[in-house]
C-alpha cells in the first residue's frame, strides 16, 4: 500500500513537472484538440468547427493534427477565443479544474487560469514569437517562410533594462522581409515589439496590418491622416486618411531589433 502511495505521488510529481515545462505552443495545441473534442461530441463537424474559427478544414489540420505542421500563433489563438466566448489568454493557459472544461463558456470567471509566465520570471525572461511574418514592403500574413527563429530567452536583469522594465508577457518578436526600412531595419533581423499598444500612440515605428498586407513602417500624425515612412529612401510615402483608418490595425510598437547573422565554420 505505502509502495502504491509513493508510486502515485510520484505519478502526479512528474505530471506537475511536466505541465510547468509545457512551452505556449503545446499548451494552445492541446486546448485546441479538447476544444475540438468537445464540440464533435456535441455533433459539431471538424469543417464546421474551421468555419466557426473563420479558417479552412485544412488549416485546422495543419495546427491540430498528431502530424500537425504548423503551431497556433497570436491571431489564430484570439480568433478561437473569441468565436466560442472564450476569456482573452484562454489558450495560453492550462486549464486543470473541473470548471474549466472548454464547454462552459457562459462565463469567464468560470474559467480557472493558469497563467504560465510565472514559470520563467523567476529564472529566465522569454520572448515568443508573433504568428505574423511582417514585411519591410509588401507583406503577407501567416507566410509558408520557416520558423526559423521561435523564441529567446534572456537573463531577467539584462532584459529589465535592455526593454526598460516591460514584462516578457507584453513582447513579441517577428522577422522582417523586404528592404523598405534599411537603415533601421535590415531584411532578416528579428524586430521586437511590444504588443500592448494596439493604437497609434505618437510618431514611431510600427508593425500594422492595412487591409490585406503587413507592414514595418513609421508612422507620423499630420494634422487628420497619417504619413507612412520607409526609411529607404527608394520608397515614396503614403497616406492613410481619418476616413482608412478602420482599415488599419496595429500589430505592436517597435521597441527594438536584433542583428541576426550566422556563419557556417564547419
Amino acid at each position: 500500500m505505502q509502495a502504491d502511495l509513493s508510486f502515485c505521488i510520484f505519478i502526479i510529481l512528474l505530471s506537475n513537472e511536466i505541465i510547468a515545462g509545457m512551452e505556449t505552443k503545446d499548451i494552445r495545441r492541446q486546448n485546441l484538440r479538447a476544444l475540438i473534442n468537445e464540440h464533435t461530441l456535441n455533433n459539431l463537424s471538424r469543417a464546421a468547427f474551421a468555419e466557426k474559427v473563420g479558417i479552412t478544414a485544412s488549416q485546422l489540420s495543419q495546427v491540430a493534427s498528431p502530424k500537425f505542421v504548423r503551431n497556433i500563433g497570436d491571431v489564430l489563438a484570439r480568433r478561437v477565443e473569441s468565436a466560442f466566448g472564450l476569456p482573452a489568454g484562454w489558450m495560453d493557459n492550462i486549464h486543470t479544474d473541473a470548471d474549466s472544461k472548454p464547454g462552459k463558456t457562459e462565463s469567464a470567471n468560470n474559467y480557472n487560469l493558469q497563467n504560465l509566465s510565472g514559470n520563467y520570471t523567476d529564472h529566465t525572461y522569454r520572448l515568443e514569437q508573433l504568428d505574423v511574418e511582417i514585411s519591410c514592403g509588401g507583406g503577407r500574413m501567416n507566410s509558408d517562410y520557416p520558423e526559423v527563429i521561435q523564441s529567446i530567452e534572456i537573463d531577467p536583469e539584462y532584459a529589465k533594462r535592455m526593454f526598460g522594465g516591460r514584462p516578457a508577457s507584453s513582447l513579441k518578436i517577428t522577422t522582417a522581409v523586404g528592404d523598405s526600412m534599411k537603415g533601421s531595419v535590415e531584411p532578416g533581423e528579428l524586430v521586437v515589439l511590444d504588443v500592448t499598444v494596439g493604437r497609434f500612440v505618437s510618431d514611431g515605428i510600427y508593425a500594422f496590418t492595412y487591409g490585406d498586407t503587413v507592414h514595418i513602417k513609421r508612422l507620423q500624425r499630420l494634422k487628420d491622416r497619417l504619413i507612412v515612412i520607409s526609411d529607404n529612401q527608394t520608397y515614396e510615402k503614403w497616406e492613410i486618411s481619418s476616413d482608412d483608418e478602420s482599415q488599419l490595425h496595429i500589430q505592436g510598437f517597435v521597441v527594438g531589433k536584433w542583428e541576426m547573422n550566422y556563419t557556417r565554420l564547419g
